[in-house]
């Protein structure tokens, strides 16, 4: 059972991310991957875990370029996530959740300690790496079986940075939280 103030701050970060325009998303999106492209862990990261953003998150599509790096996508798979190699966006297709996911035909599996960066969208964040994610427990799941020098990196935008977030035992924080105006050291 979700803890009940969790609910209660999804719902009000829904309605503060609905008055955000699509040309702001934008112009903020591409500040977030300059932001993270200019991280050391980015620039030594080999195998690169991103996702393929919904409508109201950053989209980081702008940091994907496969030359030199492996980069990897998650993909539903029962009550988890796994993470697949894709070596073109192209190679995204809509799953169950709706969600762009790694056609698993064509991208294989990467096993979860093979991931040296971990890009983790999430509804909220504080600056000490708090993550407040839509529910599901998805992310949570799959951070327990990553390698503990893995580097996870939060990505939100600014407005979704918050004083606190309602943390439980199987809640995972990340390493840095990074907005279209701030990179944050968390902890």
């Amino acid at each position: 059972m979700d803890h009940p103030g969790k609910a209660s701050l999804r719902a009000q970060v829904r309605k503060t991310l609905k008055v955000i325009s699509r040309g702001t998303r934008t112009g903020a999106s591409t500040e977030i991957c300059r932001q993270i492209a200019a991280m050391p862990e980015w620039m030594t990261a080999s195998t690169i875990g991103l996702y393929a953003a919904q409508n109201t998150e950053p989209d980081l599509s702008g940091l994907f370029n496969p030359g030199g790096k492996t980069f990897c996508f998650p993909r539903v798979s029962g009550d988890g996530l796994e993470f697949r190699h894709c070596q073109s966006l192209e190679l995204l297709q809509p799953g169950p959740w709706k969600l762009l996911e790694p056609d698993p035909a064509q991208c294989p599996v990467v096993p979860p300690q093979d991931i040296d960066l971990l890009v983790i969208p999430g509804m909220a964040f504080t600056r000490t790496g708090g993550r407040l994610g839509r529910g599901g427990g998805f992310y949570d799941r799959f951070l327990t079986g990553v390698h503990p020098r893995a580097v996870k990196v939060g990505v939100c935008f600014g407005i979704q940075l918050v004083d606190a977030v309602p943390l439980e035992a199987h809640d995972h924080e990340v390493d840095w939280v990074v907005t279209e105006s701030d990179v944050v050291r968390a902890g």
